[in-house]
C-alpha cells in the first residue's frame, strides 16, 4: 500500500500597501514507489531449468547406453576367448579351433576388446561427471571427442560383426563346430553393440547441435 502524507505550505506576500495576503496550498508528497517487477524478469528461469534438467536426462541416457554397449562388447569378446584351446589330435591336421588362427575372427575379436576399452572410460567418465562435474575433461571437448569416437566405433563393430557372419557361413567342418557357434554368439553381441552405439552416438550428436544452437 502506498502512503500518501499531504503539507501545507504558507506564504506570505508583502505588497506596496504593506498588507501581506497569506495564502496556503497543500502539497502532497507521495512515498517512492516499489517497481513492480515485469513478468518476463521471471520468464527465463523455467526455461533454464528445463534446459538443465533436459542435458540431465541426456547425460543418464547416454550413460546407461555406453553401459549396455560395454557389457555386450564384453560379451563379444568372452565368446571367442573362451574357445582358445589346442586342437584335438583328430583333427590337428584339418583345421584349428583357435579364433587366433581366423583373421576375420581376430579382427572381430580385437574390435571388440576395443568396444570394451573405450566404452569402459566412457562410461568411467560419465559417472565422475555426475559425482564431480567436468573433472576429467571439460565438457565441450567431450562432446567433440564423443560423437567422433561413437562414430569410429559402431563402424568396425558392423565391419567386424560382417566379417564374422562371412566366416561362419563358410565353416561347415565338425572340427570348428563349437568355434562356429561362439563365433554366432560374438557377432551378434557386436551387432547389438552396434545398434546400442549408434543411439549413443545420436545422442552425442544432439548434445553437439545444442552446443552450437546455444
Amino acid at each position: 500500500m502506498k502512503e500518501h502524507k499531504d503539507h501545507i505550505v504558507v506564504s506570505i506576500t508583502y505588497g506596496p500597501s504593506s498588507e501581506g495576503s497569506v495564502t496556503a496550498s497543500p502539497i502532497s508528497h507521495q512515498a517512492p514507489s516499489v517497481p513492480t517487477p515485469s513478468s518476463l524478469a521471471y520468464s527465463v528461469t523455467p526455461s533454464a531449468s528445463r534446459f538443465s534438467s533436459r542435458r540431465a536426462s541426456a547425460h543418464v541416457s547416454g550413460l546407461v547406453l555406453r553401459f549396455i554397449t560395454l557389457v555386450l562388447c564384453f560379451v563379444a569378446a568372452l565368446s571367442l576367448a573362451a574357445n582358445v584351446h589346442r586342437p584335438s589330435q583328430r583333427h590337428r591336421s584339418q583345421s584349428s579351433s583357435s579364433f587366433a588362427s581366423y583373421p576375420e575372427l581376430l579382427y572381430c575379436f580385437g574390435v571388440a576388446v576395443t568396444g570394451l576399452v573405450y566404452t569402459s572410460l566412457q562410461t568411467f567418465k560419465g559417472v565422475c561427471d555426475i559425482t564431480h562435474r567436468g573433472i576429467l575433461i571439460s565438457e565441450p571437448l567431450s562432446d567433440y571427442i564423443s560423437f567422433i569416437l561413437d562414430q569410429v566405433i559402431c563402424y568396425l563393430l558392423v565391419s567386424s560383426s560382417s566379417l564374422a557372419i562371412a566366416w561362419i557361413q563358410h565353416a561347415n567342418s565338425d572340427s570348428v563346430k563349437t568355434l562356429r557357434n561362439n563365433s554366432i554368439v560374438s557377432a551378434s553381441m557386436a551387432f547389438s553393440a552396434f545398434l546400442v552405439l549408434a543411439l549413443s552416438s545420436l545422442l552425442s550428436g544432439y548434445k553437439l547441435c545444442k552446443r552450437f544452437m546455444w
